[in-house]
């Protein structure tokens, strides 16, 4: 995948993003828009939903990132609107999609079950 969701914090902000959100909820954020993303992502035989689950959420330090491991995950996520997918629901840009429809509420959720008690 060559698509990136970022962050951008206001001019002069001198806080990175991983010095300021704890590493838990930067993993919680990426996992819970791999597990919404999920229903879209287009089946070839389930192997890219699948290495999607098991291997989606990479990295650490506060630089995960998700993405789908087949070799023809990339070729797919770019295709056409206009492609006729033969998976009802499934369509390109899944991830991107998902978080346009569902990211405050993925980051609402996430920091309030991560707030301090």
């Amino acid at each position: 995948m060559n698509e990136t969701v970022v962050v951008k914090w206001n001019k002069g902000a001198k806080e990175q993003l991983a010095d300021v959100v704890p590493d838990k909820i930067i993993y919680e954020v990426a996992r819970q828009t791999l597990d919404l993303t999920y229903p879209t992502i287009p089946e070839k035989t389930g192997k890219m939903k699948r290495t999607s689950i098991s291997q989606g959420v990479q990295g650490g330090d506060g630089t995960y990132h998700i993405g789908s491991y087949t070799n023809y995950a990339s070729y797919v996520y770019v295709m056409s609107d206009k492609t006729h997918w033969t998976t009802p629901g499934t369509n390109a840009h899944w991830f991107k999609r998902c978080w346009q429809k569902s990211g405050k509420s993925i980051t609402n959720t996430v920091v309030g079950r991560n707030k301090l008690k």
